[in-house]
């Protein structure tokens, strides 16, 4: 297993979205690319300073060989997306991720492929969860 995913927030976040898509780029590439999502755009030292700050986290590899800086992410993508879906069920739903399956399927405008998607992910892991020896402490079942 690799090393803990550092505590990411909402506009480091957005950093890392445009780093995932580019691979790496400068701090201008990113301002740029910010700048082009958003009604308000971010400062030049606004963008660095988060770039510093992920870089001082882990989370970005800095190439200073050469000017300007170049980044790329030290983290991948689906690492951030779970520890981010994790603290949000836990914060939202009080560690009921059941509820928040539920409710998306209540009210978010899912494809019919989707919820085939969904189903055959939960048969998968029914499946799993019959064949493999439970872990002590860990949860059986569906909500």
């Amino acid at each position: 297993m690799g090393k803990p995913v550092p505590h990411i927030t909402s506009a480091e976040l957005n950093v890392l979205k445009v780093l995932w898509k580019s691979s790496a780029a400068t701090v201008r590439d990113v301002k740029d690319a910010l700048a082009s999502e958003s009604a308000e755009p971010l400062a030049y030292t606004t963008v660095m300073t988060l770039m510093n700050q992920l870089a001082a986290k882990g989370a970005l590899e800095v190439d200073r060989s050469r000017q300007p800086f170049i980044y790329k992410p030290a983290v991948r993508r689906e690492q951030v997306l779970a520890q981010r879906l994790k603290q949000f069920v836990h914060s939202v739903f009080d560690g009921q991720a059941g509820e928040l399956v539920l409710r998306l399927v209540d009210e978010a405008e899912i494809s019919s492929e989707d919820l085939k998607k969904i189903e055959q992910r939960i048969e998968q892991r029914e499946r799993d969860e019959s064949t493999s020896p439970r872990k002590p402490g860990s949860k059986g079942g569906r909500p």
